[in-house]
């Protein structure tokens, strides 16, 4: 089959779902959800996520089946919905870290640690990388004083440091997790913005 017939069979395609035509739509699923669940993986790095993106995309293209021009190729209009997706995702993803970050730093100074800490342990990858990505002696007064509950005196006298020095690696810690996390997400979002061009 030549470029010009498999471009006429797609439009065929296109113009069935147009039509309400559910095998259309089948078929069009097929063809591009691979291509969707790819984008999905390699910007979410979830599978879960990946198979949200590849429903919500094809859901929002049957919705919207009767605004599709027949004439033109389905596939921009399909990564279009799947970054718009995605991004939204990514945000959900942000705000999510970012408030158990904040419970995290509330609960370490709290002796409450029951549905707050719970709620922390479900801190996703993002964020255990973030504190892997700390200077060794910073990364061991976050983790006494977060994940041990320990005082400052008490990390003071672990690590051989002076009370203001734990105190000052721990405030350094959360800003340098602050901005990883941030920082990973900003640099997500401008990939994503890529999509388009695959």
């Amino acid at each position: 089959m030549s470029f010009s017939e498999l471009n006429q069979s797609e439009n065929s395609t296109i113009e069935q779902l147009v039509d309400g035509n559910e095998q259309a739509f089948s078929v069009l699923f097929e063809e591009y959800s691979p291509q969707v669940y790819y984008i999905g993986l390699k910007y979410l790095k979830s599978q879960d996520l990946a198979n949200d993106v590849v429903q919500d995309t094809f859901l929002k293209l049957w919705n919207y089946r009767s605004h599709i021009d027949a004439s033109q190729a389905i596939k921009p209009l399909i990564v279009t919905f799947a970054k718009r997706i995605i991004l939204n995702l990514i945000r959900d993803e942000k705000r999510k870290i970012v408030k158990h970050l904040e419970i995290y730093t509330m609960s370490s100074n709290s002796s409450n640690k029951t549905e707050e800490q719970i709620i922390f342990n479900e801190t996703n990858q993002v964020y255990q990388e973030a504190v892997k990505s700390l200077p060794e002696r910073r990364r061991e007064v976050f983790l006494l004083k977060s994940a041990q509950g320990k005082s400052n005196e008490e990390v003071a006298e672990e690590l051989g440091l002076s009370v203001n020095t734990v105190k000052s690696q721990y405030t350094k810690a959360l800003q340098a997790i602050r901005a990883f996390v941030s920082n990973y997400y900003s640099v997500l979002a401008i990939a994503v913005a890529a999509a388009e061009r695959l």
